[in-house]
C-alpha cells in the first residue's frame, strides 16, 4: 500500500515539473563560409555567438557563444541556448569569426536574424577576411582596445554632458557613439593610417537637433581623417593637409 502510495506522488511530482514549463536547450543551426580560396592554418577556431540585439542603444548581450576546432569551410554547426533566454519581442542575430593566432581572419559584419519575428532557427554566414593590423613597436602607440571620448572637433572645444566615443578593436571592427545613434563596421587603422568606410551600420533614433549637429560633424570629421598621431593619452586625427580634424582623449578603464 505505501509502495503505491509513493509511487503516485512521485507521479505527481513528476506530473507538475512538466506541466510548469521547464526550459529546454535548443540549438541554431549555422553554416559558416568565406569566398577566398585559401587555406586555414592548423591552428584554426570558429567562434559562433547568439546575440540578443533588440536595443538599438546599448552593446549587444551575449546568450550563447561555443567555439570549434575549424579545418575547412563550409562549415555547419549547432549552437545550443536555453528557450527561458527567449523573448519573442526581442531581436536575435548569429555572428562569427574565425581566429588564428590570436587574431581575428575572418568575421561576420552584416546582422543575420534567428528564431523571432518571423526569422528562422538557422543561418548562413559568409564571412569577411580581416586585414592583419600593424600593431607598432611601441604599444603606447596603439589606438586599439581603448574607449576614446572626443573632446575637439575641427578645433572646437565640446562641452556637452555626453560626448562621442570610438572604440577600435585590434582587427579593426569598431564601434562609435555619434552623441545620438550607434554604429558599427571596420576601419583602417595600420602603418599610422585612418580610413573609415564609407558606409557602415548604425541606429536611427530621432534625437534633439544639437546632439544630431553633433553626430553628424564627428561622422564627417571622421570621413575626412587620413592619418592620426597619438600623445600619451590623446588621440588626433588628421586630414590629408595635415590638419587636426578630431581630438579624443582615452578614458579610464
Amino acid at each position: 500500500m505505501l509502495k503505491h502510495v509513493l509511487t503516485a506522488i512521485f507521479s505527481a511530482v513528476l506530473l507538475s515539473i512538466a506541466s510548469s514549463g521547464v526550459a529546454e536547450t535548443m540549438h541554431v543551426k549555422t553554416t559558416v563560409t568565406y569566398q577566398e580560396r585559401i587555406a586555414l592554418p592548423p591552428d584554426a577556431v570558429l567562434e559562433v555567438e547568439l546575440l540578443d540585439t533588440s536595443r538599438a542603444d546599448a552593446p549587444s548581450v551575449s546568450l550563447s557563444s561555443q567555439r570549434f576546432k575549424l579545418a575547412g569551410v563550409p562549415r555547419t554547426v549547432e549552437i545550443a541556448y536555453d528557450t527561458d533566454l527567449i523573448d519573442e519581442r526581442h531581436t536575435y542575430t548569429v555572428a562569427a569569426r574565425i581566429i588564428s593566432d590570436g587574431h581575428v581572419k575572418f568575421r561576420s559584419t552584416t546582422a543575420t536574424p534567428v528564431l523571432t519575428r518571423g526569422a528562422p532557427n538557422s543561418a548562413e554566414l559568409v564571412l569577411e577576411m580581416m586585414p592583419r593590423r600593424a600593431g607598432g613597436s611601441n604599444p603606447d602607440q596603439s589606438i586599439y582596445d581603448i574607449n576614446w571620448e572626443v573632446y575637439e572637433i575641427a578645433g572646437r572645444m565640446l562641452i556637452v554632458d555626453n560626448p562621442p566615443s570610438l572604440t577600435v578593436e585590434q582587427d579593426g571592427q569598431f564601434g562609435l557613439y555619434g552623441g545620438c545613434n550607434r554604429f558599427t563596421g571596420t576601419l583602417d587603422a595600420a602603418n599610422d593610417e585612418f580610413s573609415m568606410p564609407g558606409n557602415f551600420a548604425g541606429t536611427k533614433m530621432a534625437c534633439p537637433e544639437d546632439q544630431e549637429k553633433l553626430e553628424q560633424d564627428t561622422i564627417q570629421a571622421l570621413s575626412e581623417a587620413v592619418a592620426y598621431v597619438t600623445n600619451g593619452t590623446i588621440l588626433a586625427l588628421r586630414n590629408a593637409a595635415g590638419a587636426t580634424v578630431l581630438r579624443l582623449r582615452k578614458l579610464p578603464e
